[in-house]
């Protein structure tokens, strides 16, 4: 097949491409990454410059762009995209901004296949608005326009991919029919843990920028109701953490939370941290689980978090529910009070990380790539 990816970022996108091009396919990216930027491609994989100015910009500075033009931008890539598109039998589209080129390849009898890692907008943006609520901030959701596109980006695409069931439930049940599960498991670099000092501080990390979506909240109140002696916790994040007045407050509280920034070698911070959570409220897959444990740090995350699904509850992590400051407490005071039930996660987490790459490859991707491939050919046969 003539496959053409579109996407303005190239975020996971060789995953995909690398998958479809190892089982003979001609796949061309149409990306606003320049050729030379591009990372983890395999040779064979083509690639077209789409302009994108927003999102150029916005990565040369580093500067955080208005919404405004971020959906404007994504707008202007799809159309520039879809005038470009040329001979493709399967367009595999960036959610967001996929509508005009992943009609005009269905216009030309492809295929049109969307790629979204997170739940339905509608219910994703309603989340954040309550959760903003929570912290007393506020959440600025998309314009009632782009929201209405990308709605109707589900409805036009054959298929819709997506990184785990958690995702998948959030869509109404017609659009669920049509979902393909393909978790966005990739390796993670790992670092050479060494013994820590006897009277080490137990330390606690969590990784993520979104403060809302990651369910600080609930994580910072159950950190202070604890109060563990000689421990610390560790948040690899960013600034906007203090744009929510109660989050701010509850840092200013706690005296044995670090706030870390910007961190060359993730595995680095892994490597210092005794135990690790993801409290998530809202995570279509959470890469950082995975990272964690093929680190080596026995873990916890919630049910919103999709990564959770590719592994065994009490084997290889603790699972609890979103929301739960209780289960947040009593997760990390099991971690904090067994050195026995630390090694055990340890020893059966990393073990479940590796048997996820079959020959050096993502598994669970390539399974549901196959499943994807599968599943086109009857679409295929429908749409004849």
């Amino acid at each position: 097949m003539r496959i053409v990816i579109a996407t303005g970022r190239q975020a996971h996108y060789s995953l995909p491409a690398n998958a479809f091009a190892r089982r003979g396919h001609e796949v061309c990216l149409y990306t606003a990454t320049p050729r030379g930027r591009m990372r983890n491609f395999d040779a064979g994989v083509r690639s077209r410059w789409i302009p994108a100015p927003v999102a150029i910009f916005s990565g040369l500075t580093h500067w955080k762009t208005p919404l405004l033009l971020d959906e404007l931008d994504s707008t202007l890539f799809d159309r520039w995209a879809a005038a470009a598109l040329k001979d493709c039998d399967l367009l595999l589209g960036a959610s967001t901004s996929s509508l005009a080129t992943g009609t005009a390849a269905q216009r030309a009898g492809g295929v049109f296949v969307l790629d979204r890692a997170c739940p339905d907008i509608r219910v994703q943006q309603q989340m954040m608005i309550e959760e903003a609520r929570k912290v007393g901030g506020i959440f600025r959701p998309n314009s009632p326009w782009f929201i209405e596109r990308q709605v109707e980006e589900y409805e036009r695409a054959d298929v819709i991919l997506t990184p785990s069931d958690y995702s998948r439930r959030s869509y109404p049940e017609h659009l669920r029919r049509k979902t393909v599960l393909a978790p966005l498991y990739g390796r993670s670099r790992v670092a050479p843990r060494s013994a820590k000092p006897a009277d080490s501080p137990f330390v606690l990390g969590v990784v993520g920028g979104h403060p809302l979506r990651k369910g600080y909240l609930y994580l910072l109140q159950a950190w202070k109701e604890l109060a563990l002696p000689h421990a610390q916790l560790r948040v690899r994040s960013s600034d906007a953490i203090f744009r929510y007045p109660v989050l701010k407050r509850l840092l200013s509280e706690l005296t044995n939370v670090e706030l870390v920034g910007y961190v060359p070698d993730i595995s680095e911070f892994y490597a210092a941290c005794d135990a690790f959570i993801l409290p998530s409220v809202d995570d279509g897959f959470g890469m950082a689980l995975f990272e964690a444990l093929a680190n080596g740090v026995p873990s916890i995350a919630t049910r919103h978090c999709g990564a959770a699904e590719l592994l065994t509850p009490e084997q290889d992590f603790l699972l609890i529910e979103p929301f739960s400051v209780e289960q947040i407490k009593q997760s990390i005071q099991r971690l904090y009070a067994s050195n026995e039930l630390r090694e055990r996660l340890t020893k059966h987490g990393s073990a479940a990380i590796q048997s996820l790459e079959a020959g050096g490859l993502p598994a669970p991707y390539e399974a549901g790539i196959d499943h994807l491939l599968q599943t086109l050919r009857r679409v295929s046969i429908a749409i004849e």
